[in-house]
């Protein structure tokens, strides 16, 4: 006799199992979500909605937790409710017709296990569509003489006769070489204290090297590293493709009257604060609820304009207002923003974290970075902004190579 430990997370590796097995095709259908199991902590709610919600996974095999003072009091609580794939569609199916906001609670249930099997994702910028179907790596090409990487094309150009577009196209030259879909480009640095450039200097820096990397790559897609309306403009007048937005479009409301015009791409990040005081202690009660919280908010502020969800990847934004221990759990729990069905864009290449962490400099962050990379692949990051493009597409073939195969 053997008994084997499975660890099953996704319907296809269970229908595999299965099928494996001999198991019939409706057999398949009926018993993979069952071999699924998933949890939610439900937050907000009244003590008799976590009761309803008790006593309906009771009936359906499962069962919810929830503190024991609601489950005679009249309280605002929470509760955790878990059981397999099929028992939950079967509870929201339940929920629908509920009164209070249960109806609520079933919508976004059913919504995460839409999403929570979904691997191939389609993203629209301007005038190109990229089926998603394995991670991409975005390119970093910062034109500043202050990056904190040591890596700004603009301190190079003061101790030598190379422009900034010869500079530029050398180095995007190399990362599409090495597999870089996206090619990132940013004329203001954003490290934390740094403080803002004027849009004119800005436009200066960027607009150079943008216009020499459209002009010579046609089909990569480029994106623009701004938060500011003028900037985001011009750039768009020169081939852009995607607007980069650390404010997630709260710095330019306005901002969104452009993406949508030109049915551009649209990086929604999350900051605490600004660069120059965002690393001042950071404090959140949840780190990964706020930003879920955030990313509602700003979805919503898109849609409304008339962005449509295609057009969005979201950034949780490592480092950003972030202490080390919350940019650890984020990376940890990446895969909680499955529940917006949207595409995850992740910058963690180089990032303070991982020097703090290993105790080292930038220099010495690239094994570091690549593997906090492989855990972000893991937990569903669909684009990883990086620095070095040749290092972090191996890892992303060996991942996928392990988990796909």
């Amino acid at each position: 006799m053997r008994v084997v430990p499975l660890k099953i997370e996704s319907k296809a590796e269970a229908k595999q199992i299965l099928d494996h097995l001999g198991v019939s095709r409706e057999g398949m259908r009926i018993l993979a979500p069952k071999s699924i199991s998933v949890a939610f902590k439900v937050g907000g709610i009244s003590s008799w909605e976590a009761n309803i919600i008790k006593q309906h996974l009771l009936s359906l095999g499962s069962d919810s937790a929830i503190n024991r003072s609601a489950l005679l009091k009249k309280v605002k609580t929470s509760t955790i409710i878990f059981g397999n794939v099929s028992q939950l569609r079967r509870l929201c199916n339940k929920l629908k017709h509920q009164p209070f906001n249960l109806k609520e609670v079933s919508g976004t249930i059913s919504r995460y296990l839409d999403n929570l099997f979904q691997r191939e994702f389609l993203f629209c910028a301007r005038n190109k569509v990229v089926k998603i179907k394995s991670p991409l790596v975005c390119g970093i090409v910062n034109v500043t003489p202050d990056s904190f990487s040591g890596d700004g094309l603009l301190g190079k150009t003061q101790n030598s006769k190379l422009k900034i577009q010869n500079l530029a196209l050398r180095k995007v030259g190399e990362m599409v070489k090495q597999g870089a879909r996206i090619i990132d480009i940013g004329g203001e640095s954003t490290r934390p204290f740094s403080k803002p450039v004027r849009d004119q200097e800005e436009l200066r820096r960027v607009i150079p090297a943008l216009k020499a990397v459209r002009k010579e790559f046609k089909d990569i897609l480029i994106s623009v590293d701004t938060y500011k309306y003028r900037v985001a403009k011009e750039a768009i007048e020169y081939g852009v493709d995607i607007i980069n937005d650390i404010t997630a479009l709260r710095n330019a409301p306005q901002m969104a009257s452009l993406i949508k015009k030109y049915k551009l791409g649209c990086i929604l990040m999350h900051m605490r604060g600004r660069p120059k005081t965002m690393q001042i202690h950071p404090r959140y009660k949840d780190v990964m609820e706020d930003i879920i919280d955030f990313f509602g908010e700003r979805i919503k502020f898109c849609q409304e304009r008339g962005i449509q969800k295609a057009q969005i990847l979201i950034d949780p934004g490592i480092g950003f207002g972030k202490s080390v221990e919350d940019n650890l759990k984020i990376i940890h729990e990446l895969y909680k923003f499955k529940i917006f069905g949207m595409p995850i864009f992740l910058g963690l290449s180089r990032k303070s974290f991982v020097g703090k962490t290993l105790n080292v400099g930038v220099e010495k962050r690239l094994v570091g970075t690549i593997a906090a990379s492989v855990v972000a692949l893991i937990q569903g990051v669909q684009v990883l902004r990086v620095h070095d493009v040749g290092q972090t597409q191996e890892a992303i073939k060996i991942v996928s190579a392990i988990f796909h195969n």
